[in-house]
């Protein structure tokens, strides 16, 4: 797939690999020829599968085919961190530490105001970061905001402590906490807040059919004239994914925002240009550890080498995706000598048999989403279990809304979700380490704890290497999640669509976005 990835104005000529910028990269490619400068006006419409429970930026998480065109709309980005490492000002001027990571501060421009005239200012990040870290709420950010454990406002900087040192939070305040909504609004309760949501960002919401459309229209106060340059900003979503793309080939709309590595691939062969993330870790089945049968070790290993992910992808995706061979991406140095397990039938049936003997048959329930991708993958592990013996697997599809909470609050056994991560810092740690809301298995070691950490505070990349490389080791021990699939989160549009800018785990920019007439 081609991919077309920039930060601002350059179109990068590859995607750097997955975590440390250390990797293989791919080719990239945009459309032919230069659009020229960008033109105001116009209205770009874009279908994307999934619509927000609320508008809230606790319920947002940061990534295209979620929420990241409707939080980068309404709050704007206080920055932005690309795939090697660089940092690019937004709503903040400045974000800097004097001690390794353990203290930093962060400076936001001068004369910042909401759109209800409210000042933009330090305690208003401080306010909107608490809101994250309350469990109370749900945040999918939660993980990141915790590692925050001091703040002190005073005028347009906030200052603030980590509970531990990490090198490279920039990229965690970028992919995670980058969404700052007016205090005041969000004090009047969600109703009202859905209703009128307040930010400081360069679209306000006009208005919002639910099961129908969002309308966002251009902020004429936003701080980066004369960004926007769109008028209009028209939303509408589709859990079919085959819809989503015909309604682009019909004129229905400008652009799809997909995870759907096939049908990706099969926009860009009829002329789209597609721009993609290209992440390490991948689209994934996490499994509850602490639940049976995963609470077995054993049952995870089984599971992990009793499916054909070649055959996933055969079936799913027409061979379009990538089945991950690492958990760093290929050839990365933070792989070391490890893969991920390979497809064992036989092995796989012996533990299953051992484990049966014992009074423990793998029974269990995949929980999934209503889209149809994705409950296609579910439905392939499914029948792919069911020819074992002493196994049983059914499959639970549910609202977006109410997996994401069952997901969230551990209530499942096996759930349709995702190891993906842009950084090695502090994203790994999120996903993998002992009590954080993100490690979605609720796996739990010493060691990998012990590992994580020195990654994240590693400042030289010699310590970095050793540290990411003893976690790949023992993700493959520990066994808490099949990775599939490498994860592509993507858009796809027309040659009248210009200014795509992603960065962190496919976060997208809407200040940017043009239409040619």
């Amino acid at each position: 797939m081609r991919t077309k990835h920039s930060l601002r104005v350059a179109v990068i000529a590859f995607v750097v690999a997955l975590l440390a910028a250390c990797g293989s990269g791919a080719p990239a490619s945009g459309p032919s020829g230069d659009p020229g400068k960008p033109q105001s006006g116009g209205t770009l419409r874009v279908v994307k599968q999934t619509e927000p429970s609320g508008l809230d930026p606790t319920k947002m998480l940061n990534q295209v085919i979620n929420e990241s065109l409707i939080g980068s709309s309404l709050y704007g980005q206080l920055l932005v961190v690309d795939d090697r490492g660089r940092t690019e000002y937004g709503l903040a001027k400045s974000l800097t530490t004097g001690d390794g990571g353990t203290t930093w501060k962060l400076t936001l421009r001068d004369g910042l105001k909401f759109t209800d005239g409210s000042p933009f200012d330090a305690a208003s990040v401080k306010f909107n970061w608490a809101r994250l870290k309350d469990p109370a709420l749900g945040s999918q950010s939660r993980s990141f905001a915790s590692f925050v454990n001091t703040m002190t406002p005073k005028g347009q900087t906030l200052t603030f402590t980590l509970t531990q040192p990490i090198a490279e939070f920039g990229s965690a305040i970028a992919s995670d906490m980058n969404f700052i909504a007016s205090p005041e609004a969000l004090r009047a309760g969600a109703q009202k807040f859905d209703a009128n949501p307040v930010g400081a960002g360069p679209f306000v919401l006009s208005s919002w059919q639910r099961g129908g459309q969002m309308v966002l229209t251009r902020n004429p106060k936003y701080y980066d004239n004369p960004r926007p340059y769109l008028d209009r900003l028209v939303l509408t979503f589709n859990t079919d994914t085959y819809q989503m793309f015909a309604a682009q080939q019909t004129g229905g709309v400008d652009a799809v925002a997909s995870s759907a590595t096939d049908l990706l691939k099969a926009a860009e062969k009829r002329g789209l240009t597609v721009t993609a993330s290209n992440l390490g870790g991948g689209t994934s089945l996490n499994l509850n550890t602490k639940q049976a049968p995963f609470d077995d070790v054993r049952a995870r290993r089984a599971l992990l080498m009793g499916v054909d992910r070649a055959a996933i992808n055969a079936a799913v995706y027409k061979d379009a995706g990538t089945v991950p061979k690492t958990l760093f991406v290929d050839g990365s140095p933070y792989n070391g000598g490890t893969t991920l397990p390979k497809y064992d039938k036989a092995a796989a049936q012996k533990l299953f048999d051992e484990l049966a003997a014992e009074g423990k048959p793998v029974r269990f329930t995949i929980t999934t989403y209503r889209v149809t991708q994705i409950k296609r993958v579910a439905e392939a592990i499914q029948a792919q279990l069911n020819q074992y013996n002493n196994v049983r697997v059914e499959v639970q599809a549910l609202d977006y809304s109410t997996a994401l909470t069952k997901t969230m609050q551990r209530q499942f056994q096996a759930v349709i979700s995702a190891v993906t991560f842009d950084r090695p810092s502090p994203r790994l740690y999120t996903v993998l380490a002992t009590g954080q809301a993100n490690n979605l298995g609720d796996v739990s070691s010493p060691e990998l704890d012990a590992a994580l950490r020195a990654g994240m505070s590693a400042v030289d990349e010699k310590a970095r290497k050793r540290a990411n490389q003893k976690v790949a080791e023992l993700f493959n021990e520990l066994a808490p999640a099949l990775l599939y699939t490498r994860s592509v989160y993507g858009l796809a549009y027309s040659d009248k669509v210009h200014g795509v800018e992603m960065y962190a785990r496919s976060a997208i920019r809407t200040d940017t976005l043009w239409m040619s007439k």
